[in-house]
């Protein structure tokens, strides 16, 4: 019996070895310490913001994927999970605080290239700033409605048009980083384009992030913020000069 128990107990240990070894915990991400670089043309983008959306107007749906790197509120656009074939020439954008966006593609011939533009709306001055709050006082009314959106508070508000009788709710948190090089892609040209437009630089705040929005033509929600790294590396691809 005692030997029984014995053969039992060594298979027993044999076994949770081999599965032990068998779920062997993932490679760790790597470090934002060791691979934030911005010197040497190397951005690691630690988390991700992901929207769920449905464009009623043009009959499209599916997600939108905003890396970010949550120090420096620099965000990163891929070409196969957010602007898609409206950028076929990028690999990826990576936009500035400050305005500032880099596309990293190639051109017609296959060759790499980088384009550095510089969007001033990105970055508004203190007039714009003063009339950004008056009208998002205007326009934003809060409907007393609170919740929590990935441990932030998201507070709903009704928006107003100032020349529309239409009223739209939507939902609205405040983030440690800033937002406008989300908003601000709605103003780069001829480059790329997302699925749905997120164009408000104009009476958003620049912590002011939406979480969702329901109107006549989109549906637009947040459903997820985690990390998700993504190392965008831009030195192998040569900057040209627009018009070059």
């Amino acid at each position: 019996m005692l030997r029984k128990i014995s053969l039992y107990l060594i298979f027993a240990f044999l076994c949770t070895g081999s599965l032990a070894m068998a779920q062997a915990p993932k490679k760790p991400a790597l470090s934002r310490a060791s691979q934030w670089k911005p010197e040497k043309g190397q951005y690691y983008f630690t988390h991700a913001l992901t929207y769920s959306y449905k464009n009623k107007a043009e009959k499209k749906e599916g997600e939108v994927v905003i890396y970010i790197d949550p120090v420096t509120g620099t965000m990163c656009f891929k070409k196969e999970n957010s602007y898609g074939e409206t950028g076929k020439n990028f690999d990826f954008i990576i936009a500035f605080q400050d305005g500032k966006y880099i596309y990293c593609g190639s051109d017609e011939a296959g060759k790499k290239m980088k384009i550095v533009e510089k969007v001033e709306e990105v970055k508004p001055d203190a007039e714009t700033v003063t009339q950004q709050k008056e009208d998002f006082n205007t326009y934003c009314l809060p409907t007393g409605n609170k919740r929590k959106d990935f441990g932030w508070e998201s507070t709903e508000y009704e928006l107003s048009y100032a020349r529309s009788e239409e009223k739209d709710k939507l939902w609205l948190t405040t983030t440690p980083f800033g937002i406008y090089p989300l908003y601000g892609f709605e103003l780069i040209e001829n480059i790329a384009s997302l699925p749905v437009s997120f164009d408000f630089t104009h009476i958003f705040g620049a912590r002011q992030l939406l979480t969702e929005m329901n109107s006549k033509d989109v549906e637009l929600k947040l459903k997820s913020y985690e990390p998700n790294p993504f190392l965008a590396v831009t030195r192998g691809y040569p900057e040209v000069k627009v018009g070059d």
